[in-house]
């Protein structure tokens, strides 16, 4: 009697898992592929967001708050916070917004000078829908701007950017990637610095967008920002360098001109170490870079002797863009290299002390290096330059 009761209740459970009570049908919802936020006039958010339209084609759709581009649609609401926006945007499509697959999110400058970016994207941190894993990209303008432009190979423009930061990210050196995940982590840290990329059209054609340089955040509002040029320094003071070519000056002019060989790397490692002595701090930074000829202008690797010159070169550029990156953060007293949350890790009670003057004691630090770099090979060429 009880093997029949307890299959008949199996058997029911097994009827309901197969239901269809709370089925969603794709018709039901409209995907989001990218969203920007501005301040609006009143002071509202302005939010515009940017749909996946899987049939394509289409011109502009009627009303001056909707506009379609091809395989992808933007829509543009305000409110007086990210979730009302959200909910407007029923009004102009119809259909449900799906964030789960949202791969990017766009933040003017001029908002997160004023407002702290944790309220303002506490709806993606908190709420279920969006992924950790979405990419965030600072704007100079107003970054719904950035998507009125077509995308270059993608679909869409949120696809587009994700993957304009990931690559370059992981070849260029001059752009550093963020995700939702990866601001709350550093919002959260002991120091509370924050690092995102930036997003912006290139002065010489003005609709093409660009990702490269950082913003820094002090308690989630911009406060700073490092070029192109110095982001790679700071990628290696902090072991996060993925990729890069270092473009090594000739010593010389060449007709005038100072050429350069590069040096391709494929091994990056920086270590920090943190030394407490009385009332202040030595911090020693162990770098090891391991590479290959990529372009040899003026120089020869041949012998020993020459790899040892070349390698050297190497070396005084590492040492200098690091240094300069550093020179740069203790005059701003901005600690980007979180040399306060190492020693938050070590010595828990040093930090509590030291906490509220940690900027000026930061900028007081003396920085001491060493750099060692290997070149493991000259390419498919023999090591000299292809023209002698």
């Amino acid at each position: 009697m009880r093997l029949r009761i307890a299959l008949a209740f199996s058997s029911l459970i097994l009827l309901l898992m197969t239901g269809c009570w709370n089925r969603a049908e794709l018709d039901e919802y409209s995907f989001v592929q990218a969203v920007a936020i501005d301040k609006s006039e009143q002071e509202n958010i302005k939010m515009t967001t940017h749909f996946y339209k899987p049939n394509g084609g289409g011109g502009d759709a009627s009303g001056s708050k909707t506009k379609s581009m091809g395989s992808s649609l933007n829509i543009q609401t305000e409110g007086e916070n990210i979730f009302d926006a959200i909910r407007d945007i029923t009004l102009h499509l119809g259909r449900k917004s799906k964030w789960d697959h949202n791969r990017v999110i766009l933040v003017s400058e001029e908002i997160i000078k004023q407002q702290n970016i944790a309220e303002l994207l506490d709806l993606f941190i908190r709420d279920h829908e969006p992924r950790p894993t979405t990419y965030i990209l600072v704007t100079k303008g107003e970054a719904s701007d950035y998507l009125e432009l077509p995308p270059y190979i993608e679909n869409t423009l949120g696809q587009q950017f994700r993957s304009m930061d990931q690559v370059s990210y992981q070849s260029s050196a001059k752009v550093i990637k963020a995700t939702i995940l990866d601001l709350e982590i550093q919002m959260k840290s002991p120091t509370g610095i924050a690092l995102l990329p930036t997003l912006y059209l290139e002065k010489k054609h003005k609709k093409e967008p660009a990702i490269a340089g950082i913003v820094l955040l002090e308690k989630g509002k911009l406060i700073d920002s490092l070029p192109a040029s110095e982001v790679r320094g700071l990628l290696m003071l902090t072991n996060k360098m993925k990729g890069a070519a270092f473009s090594i000056p000739c010593e010389g002019k060449v007709g005038g001109k100072i050429k350069k060989d590069a040096f391709e790397l494929s091994f990056i490692n920086s270590k920090i170490k943190t030394s407490i002595k009385k009332d202040a701090v030595d911090v020693h930074i162990a770098l090891a870079l391991k590479g290959s000829a990529g372009e040899l202008v003026c120089s020869s690797l041949i012998t020993e002797q020459d790899e040892a010159a070349f390698e050297k070169r190497v070396s005084d550029l590492a040492k200098k863009e690091m240094q300069q990156v550093i020179t740069h953060l203790q005059d701003k007293k901005i600690d980007a290299l979180g040399i306060g949350n190492k020693i938050f890790a070590k010595n828990p009670k040093t930090w509590l002390k030291w906490q509220k003057d940690w900027n000026e004691r930061f900028a007081e630090i003396h920085f001491s290096m060493d750099v060692k770099v290997e070149i493991l090979h000259t390419g498919s060429s023999i090591g000299k330059p292809s023209s002698q």
